[in-house]
């Protein structure tokens, strides 16, 4: 594995960092012999460390020690044990501190992090070491150039010069409140990568010194420790390596021009898929502002500059925003607001990706269908590049509307989790989730009629499903604290299909067909709900979807409007609630066939700048980003059988044809995110497809037709051979023949073995050295689904011969060391995991190639 410091660290300071591993840091993972070591050795199961202070403080020295160093020490003693949230005692996946959430890591995300009550924010996924001193120095009264100090424990090194400072190897005498960065052997330079930095918190009259330490770990969770009576080259050799030097940075000796004072305004509860508008107010006495940065916690890609920001949030749960505000003398603020964003269900269930900490992308999509044959629940899951379909937990009835809803889960370590809703095979309410070790189904209070669809809402209580019992009437199952209950809302009888849901800030809004045929719209209004039909009639094959519309407005489109003074033929039209309760009909254009349709907000093409994963670099400026960024689209079957949309890019409703012709349309996902797909799901005469837009385009196409998935994978339909370099791949395509395993399960894209290699759900060989040194290091710097920077991946590989898949970011090494015996090793790896043994004659494996930092091969 080689993870590189993210370009936007480099980009701040315009230096050139080198690629690194973390796995030598206490940000990481390391060792420790010496006694003076920390008592919980970084990366160590160690058992839980003593607060020694009280032993040591009695030989500390006050010499030197200043207000500033002082109130420094205080502060970051008072931290000691506060550690991540979900618990962690390795460095190996998440990382969620609250530190990174106070000073804006801006290359951070929350994606999968846990809420920490004690600063009442969501917490960030970052090496925190550096978030933490720097914390520390900013609740002290330190104000110069703090937007110089970020993520890299070099950064702080590059303060120091900007100070005025020359921080040396190995050398100076340590003062309470310094910082202390440590580096591998050679220059102390903030053009290299640090491994850690902590903070001086005592100094004792033998030399010794006290450090508290932010993101070490322990047997009991990656948090702050404080370690005592430490002979600094002692503990940089026994903590990293023999050669590790230290250096001193002191905090400044001058006067601290005050911060700048900031605010945030902007909705408290926000909704998926729509535009959130905040603003940020900055002052500055005898200045004047000069920036805005803004985070959302949702991935660096959807960082922003300016007063006023328009944000789109993609998965429901709690979301702490941050603006840092920066004057013109170069003071910053960090102010947060907590967005409580609620969702409804879709026709995908999509989870952000959490293997690389600045990086949300790729977005996995799962869509719940009944699988082919058995009926059980089946999903099929989206890794940003290909389709797998997995069986899932439950069997649902033959009928009725699955709910898919993906939300932040704190009963799943937080994590975001996708989850089905469905009526099951014996009538009963239930669910399938993805659980941290494997698919879960239970059964929920509540009992949809035959054939009801159900429909479900992250709502600000949680979530909660909504369908129609045996009598018509609209029942609702919410949990709340762990514990599921049902409660029947109105005494309004419904028909129990078609039924659809938009969600608002002020609740969901229910759609459905009363018994007189109007269509019923049924809501919250204070504590009671209430059902009221609208004057829109509907013919008897009329069809349902509903979204909320990019201003958050709730709105369902009906295919087989009849009524409100229309006359001719059934017709497709979107009623969009108003104030007061009113509703507004518009007629779409189209010709659509009786049938299914599936609507939803995407993200404009307008809104989004620059490749994959780009970003606006801090500090941030003044002028505003895009004000407008979603559009409406809906999906629909022709009379002659070809799918086609119509969509309201902001300058009126219009219609564009897809390709291929169709039966049904099941579904629409268009994640409104930059350079995520549009996706229309389908079923044909020849099994089930999807029209896709490949990237974020326009409704107008150009479009592309795929197969979908129509039966679960066996472990053998799991295993992809991965080739890169031209060479490569008849070794690559005879090792799949020689296993039994079909052409299609060879690929030379570098994106779809990727992102199979990301998910941990296929089984990837890398044919040859091109293949081996680009999941391991990607030094050609191809482009990837997850938009990590060049010169660095997430992965890992496994050389023994395996029957079971090895996990999320790990690949088989399929190149041998000798380049001629690569097709037997490749063999050999692909036949020993379909088959449990080695191919007849075979009693080992062909040795394996190390990977190398070397460019060979295509990206495709």
């Amino acid at each position: 594995m080689a993870l590189a410091l993210p370009a936007a660290l480099i980009a701040t300071f315009a230096l050139a960092q080198p690629a690194f591993a973390e796995a030598g840091s206490p940000d990481a993972s390391g060792t420790s012999t010496s006694a003076a070591a920390p008592t919980s050795a970084p990366g160590t199961a160690a058992p839980a460390p003593t607060d020694q202070a009280k032993t040591s403080s009695d030989s500390a020295s006050t010499a030197g020690v200043n207000a500033l160093g002082a109130s420094i020490a205080k502060i970051a003693l008072s931290q000691v044990g506060n550690g991540d949230n979900p618990v962690v005692t390795g460095f190996g996946g998440l990382n969620c501190n609250p530190y990174t959430t106070e000073v804006a890591g801006f290359s951070a995300n929350s994606d999968g992090c846990g809420y920490d009550s004690t600063f009442n924010v969501r917490n960030s996924n970052e090496n925190w070491c550096a978030d933490f001193v720097k914390w520390v120095w900013q609740q002290a009264g330190i104000t110069q150039d703090m937007n110089t100090i970020n993520a890299a424990a070099s950064s702080f090194v590059q303060w120091a010069v900007d100070d005025g400072q020359t921080p040396v190897a190995d050398s100076g005498t340590p003062v309470v409140g310094d910082a202390v960065v440590f580096f591998h052997a050679g220059a102390i330079s903030a053009a290299r990568y640090a491994d850690h930095v902590g903070i001086i918190v005592a100094v004792h009259d033998d030399g010794t010194v006290d450090m508290v330490n932010g993101d070490f770990s322990s047997s009991t969770n990656v948090k702050v420790e404080h370690d005592v009576n430490l002979d600094l080259t002692t503990f940089a050799h026994n903590t990293w390596s023999a050669g590790e030097v230290w250096a001193l940075v002191s905090p400044p000796t001058a006067a601290q021009h005050p911060n700048p004072k900031a605010s945030i305004s902007g909705p408290d509860t926000a909704v998926t898929g729509t535009e959130a508008v905040y603003h940020a107010a900055g002052s500055e006495n005898g200045g004047s502002m000069t920036g805005y940065y803004w985070t959302f916690g949702d991935g660096r890609a959807t960082n922003s500059n300016g007063a006023d920001v328009t944000h789109t949030f993609a998965t429901p749960g709690l979301h702490t925003v941050t603006v840092t505000a920066t004057s013109s003398f170069g003071t910053i603020t960090t102010v947060t607001k907590n967005v409580n964003v609620v969702g409804a269900s879709a026709s995908v269930a999509a989870v952000p990706s959490t293997e690389t900490w600045y990086s949300s992308y790729p977005v996995s999509y799962y869509r719940f269908v009944r699988a082919s044959g058995s009926g059980s629940l089946a999903a099929d899951v989206w890794d940003g590049a290909s389709w797998l379909q997995l069986a899932a937990a439950g069997t649902p009835a033959p009928s009725g509307a699955i709910a898919a809803l993906a939300y932040i889960d704190p009963e799943v370590n937080s994590a975001t989790t996708p989850h089905a809703y469905f009526r099951a095979s014996d009538g009963s309410l239930a669910e399938s989730y993805l659980g941290s070790s494997g698919w879960v189904s239970n059964d929920l209070p509540g009992t949809p009629a035959t054939g009801a669809d159900v429909v479900a809402a992250y709502t600000a209580s949680g979530p909660a499903v909504f369908f129609v019992d045996a009598n018509g009437l609209l029942n609702e199952t919410s949990e709340s604290s762990g514990t599921w209950s049902t409660r029947t809302l109105t005494d309004f009888a419904v028909q129990p299909a078609p039924l659809a849901l938009s969600e608002t800030a002020d609740g969901p809004i229910v759609y459905a067909i009363g018994h007189n045929g109007k269509l019923t719209t049924i809501s919250q209004a204070s504590h009671d709900w209430a059902a009221v039909p609208s004057p829109a009639r509907v013919s008897k094959q009329a069809t349902l979807s509903a979204l909320t519309t990019p201003d958050g407005v709730a709105s369902v489109v009906v295919n087989g409007a009849v009524g409100a003074g229309r006359s001719g033929d059934p017709a497709l039209v979107q009623l969009t609630r108003k104030s007061r309760g009113a509703w507004t009909t518009t007629t779409l254009p189209g010709s659509p066939a009786a049938g299914a349709i599936a609507a939803s907000t995407y993200e404009l093409p307008s809104a989004v700048s620059g490749p994959l994963g780009d970003f606006p670099n801090p500090p941030g400026t003044l002028q505003d980003g895009p004000a407008h960024r979603l559009g409406s689209v809906v999906a629909y079957l022709s009379a002659n059988g070809s799918p086609a949309v119509a969509y309201n890019d902001g300058s009126g409703w219009q219609t564009a044809a897809l390709p291929g012709t169709a039966t049904a349309v099941t579904g629409i996902a268009a994640e409104p995110i930059a350079h995520q797909p549009l996706q229309v799901y389908l079923d044909t005469a020849s099994g089930p497809a999807m029209d896709t837009t490949g990237d974020t385009a326009a409704p107008s196409g150009p479009w592309a037709t795929q197969a979908l998935p129509s039966s679960p994978a066996a472990f053998a339909d799991r295993v992809l051979l991965y080739s890169a370099g031209a060479g490569d791949l008849p070794a690559a395509q005879a090792a799949a023949a020689s296993a039994g395993l079909s052409s299609s399960q060879v690929t030379t894209s570098y994106q779809v073995a990727w992102a199979a290699t990301l998910s941990g759900d296929h089984f990837v060989i890398a044919v040859g050295q091109a293949a081996l040194n680009a999941l391991e290091y990607n030094t050609c710097g191809w482009a990837n689904p997850s938009a990590v920077d060049p010169g660095s991946t997430p992965f890992d590989y496994v050389t023994r011969a395996l029957n079971v898949l090895p996990g999320a970011d790990l690949f088989m090494n399929g190149a041998a060391s000798v380049a001629a015996n690569t097709q037997q090793r490749a063999t050999d790896l692909a036949y020993y995991a379909v088959n449990g043994a080695l191919p007849a004659g075979q009693t080992a494996l062909p040795a394996a190639a190390p990977s190398a930092r070397t460019c060979l091969g295509s990206a495709s």
